[in-house]
This record gives C-alpha cells, sequence and structure tokens, in this order.
C-alpha cells in the first residue's frame, strides 16, 4: 500500500516539490550524468546533523540562512521572514512541538537555527524530467488537462475574485491500487491573473500525493520555497494513525495558505505549524489570487485504466467512507477566512460519474464541505 505524501508546488518560477522516485529507464549522456551530479552538490547543502525517517529516507538539518531556496537568483537580496507578520511570537508553537517530528519515526531532533529537509537523490532528479505531465496545463483558460495522456479531475472552483488565501481539513488516506507511473493526487490551486497571458499566470499548489513510485517528495531543482521549520517539512509521510478507514475513524490534518499582508510572502502552514513561504519575488503577478480551484487529480499512462481518486470510493457515500474537503474557506483581501455563498463557487469534472465525482456546492449556511473521487478505471479511446 502506497504510503501518502505532502507536496508543494509553484508553477512557472521552478518551484517544484514533489513525490517522484522509483525506477528511471531514461538513459543518460556523460554530460548529463556531470550535470545532475552537479545539481545534487547545489541542492544537497553540508548538513549539521541527518536524520532517519521510519520510511528511510535521509533528512539533513540545514542552516536556516543555508537552504537552497536562497541560491535561486531572484532572492539574492531576499530577507529571511522567520514568521508571518500577523503573528506575534508568544502564539508561535509550531516548532515546540517535538512530537511532531517523533511521530514520523525520528529519534532525534533538528538543532535550533537550522530547516530540517529530504536529501535528494540522482534518481530523484532523473525522474524530474518527466514531471511536467503530472501537473495542471493551464491552457485553454487555464481548465483543462494536458490531452496527451490520460489527466482528469474533479474539483470546486471560485468564482472569478481577489483572494489571499485559502484553508481547510482534508481527510488523509493511502491507496492499495496506484499503478507504476500513475499519480493520484490531492491539490488546491492558487490561481493569479486567469485572464491574461498564460506566460505571465503564476500559480501556487499544495496538497498531498500517492504514486506508483512508492516514494516521498523533495526538494528538486526548485529552489525558491523558503522552510521555517525544523521539524515538519516537504516530504514527511502519512501513514498508520495518520490515516483514515472506511467507515471508522477519520484521520484529518488542517492547512492554510495566506499572503502576508506586510511582506508579500505567500505562507504555508500545516496544522497550525509554519512549514515556510513562497517569496514574493518569485510572483511578480500574484499580487492577490484571481480563482482558486481545489480537489482531486490523476494521471496515467496512455492505454491503462485510470487509478482510483480520493480514496477510490464515491462521494456520494459521505462523511466517513470518502474524501472530503472539510470547512473549506476562501481568505479575502482583509486576510479574514469566510464561507462562500451559495452560486459563488461551482464544481467541475472531466471524466464521466462512473468513474469521478465531485459534491458539496457552497451552502446557504454552515461549513462548506466539498467530496470529491472515484473508482477510476477510465481508458482513454
Amino acid at each position: 500500500m502506497a504510503s501518502m505524501r505532502l507536496i508543494f508546488s509553484s508553477l512557472l518560477f521552478s518551484l517544484l516539490l514533489c513525490s517522484i522516485e522509483g525506477r528511471s529507464n531514461i538513459p543518460l549522456t556523460e554530460e548529463e550524468d556531470l550535470e545532475l551530479e552537479n545539481e545534487l552538490q547545489s541542492l544537497n547543502k553540508p548538513p549539521v546533523k541527518t536524520l532517519k525517517s521510519f520510511t528511510g529516507d535521509l533528512f539533513d538539518c540545514i542552516e536556516m540562512y543555508k537552504q537552497p531556496a536562497f541560491d535561486h537568483p531572484a532572492l539574492k537580496n531576499h530577507k529571511l521572514q522567520i514568521r508571518p507578520s500577523f503573528q506575534t511570537k508568544n502564539n508561535v508553537t509550531m516548532d515546540e512541538k517535538i512530537k511532531s517530528l517523533l511521530d514520523q519515526g525520528f529519534n532525534d531532533t533538528c538543532p535550533l537555527g537550522t530547516v530540517i529537509i529530504r536529501r535528494t537523490r540522482k534518481e530523484d532528479l532523473i525522474i524530474a524530467k518527466e514531471l511536467p505531465k503530472y501537473f495542471r496545463n493551464y491552457g485553454s483558460r487555464y481548465h483543462v488537462l494536458d490531452s496527451s495522456e490520460q489527466n482528469y479531475y474533479a474539483i470546486a472552483e471560485s468564482e472569478n475574485g481577489r483572494y489571499h488565501g485559502f484553508q481547510s481539513k482534508v481527510t488523509t488516506w493511502a491507496l492499495p491500487n496506484v499503478r507504476p507511473n500513475q499519480v493520484s493526487q490531492n491539490q488546491v490551486w492558487i490561481m493569479g491573473d486567469v485572464d491574461g497571458d498564460y506566460d505571465d499566470l503564476n500559480v501556487i499548489q499544495t496538497g498531498w500525493h500517492i504514486d506508483g513510485y512508492q516514494t516521498g517528495c523533495m526538494n528538486l531543482n526548485c529552489k525558491g520555497f523558503v522552510q521555517v521549520s525544523a521539524t515538519l517539512g516537504p516530504g514527511f509521510a502519512f501513514t498508520g494513525s495518520d490515516l483514515s478507514t472506511y467507515g471508522g475513524k477519520q484521520a484529518y490534518f488542517g492547512f492554510q495558505i495566506l499572503k502576508d499582508p506586510e511582506r508579500g510572502n505567500w505562507w504555508l502552514s500545516i496544522v497550525d505549524r509554519n512549514l515556510g513561504y513562497w517569496p514574493k519575488e518569485l510572483f511578480p503577478n500574484l499580487d492577490v489570487s484571481k480563482l482558486i480551484q481545489f480537489g482531486g487529480q490523476v494521471r496515467t499512462p496512455n492505454d491503462v485504466p485510470s487509478p482510483p481518486m480520493g480514496n477510490g470510493h464515491s462521494p456520494h457515500e459521505g462523511h466517513g467512507k470518502a474524501s472530503f474537503f472539510t470547512n473549506a474557506q476562501f481568505i479575502g483581501e482583509d486576510n479574514q477566512a469566510y464561507t462562500p455563498g451559495e452560486g459563488s463557487a461551482s464544481l467541475k469534472t472531466n471524466a464521466d460519474a462512473k468513474y469521478y465525482q465531485v459534491v458539496g456546492d457552497p451552502p446557504s449556511r454552515g461549513s462548506w464541505d466539498v467530496g470529491y473521487g472515484g473508482s477510476g478505471g477510465l481508458v482513454a479511446g
């Protein structure tokens, strides 16, 4: 059974953290091999300490000011932000919660002043050549996927507006039927000016990811996302007690993407812990988000039945038996979260309902819960 991992990415500015490992059959020339070795030297900074997770992955404790993000040319004069401007030191609880690190299978912790980063391997960079296929193609009004392969989605979409973020709680599941080279993922897309030119579009993505490569996420050649946590970061796996069971215990993780009103950086927090932020320098066209999408997406090679989405069950089966975004809220320009009213968001899918579905129109009152998923099995004709 594949474990589930966090992924974080931002399109068009080379910030891409994704689950990517597996057997690679991509041949390399001597020149390409040397290029990858040089990239590894650049990405894997000398660690203060190295930790090993229960999955066998190595995580390095890197001095905060020496992390790979600061090698990005756009961040040459960037000033590190330790915490969001709207958060005081007294209410920062993220890295004091050492239990979160122990829960990940580590028997030690990273020292003060460092951040924890999953170590990159050459195989990860080789497979990264295929990564563009795993993500949304924002051509044709940014609502379609790459038609050269089987890509399907079931999402909720905001109306065009002005947003400073999104927050929700997501049920976490593991899937047993994701085949090699397939992807099943839960995502949030924070988009900039969707009415402008494609080349000028800035997008932030975050979510969790299950794939047939059965590995973790990692910082590829993506220098840019600034990490501030020494206990939690991209690449951690959800397993065991972190996963939901059908008709039984439900496991959730809460997350928030929020623009800092003073510094302009886009902060990511998971279960009330600040992981880090996407610096504003990487997003000249994302002063505000004009469109937000969230839900499920799958990808499979041609002529191979598509994988399950969510937990593989229809969202019509309800809470406790399907995948849900619960208490989904947009964040306005005043940095306050709110539940959108009726008619202010829509549900979209590009597959027949017998394969994938999405349910949960914005309510007239109460919490907004959006369910998505399906058994898959669709083969393109």
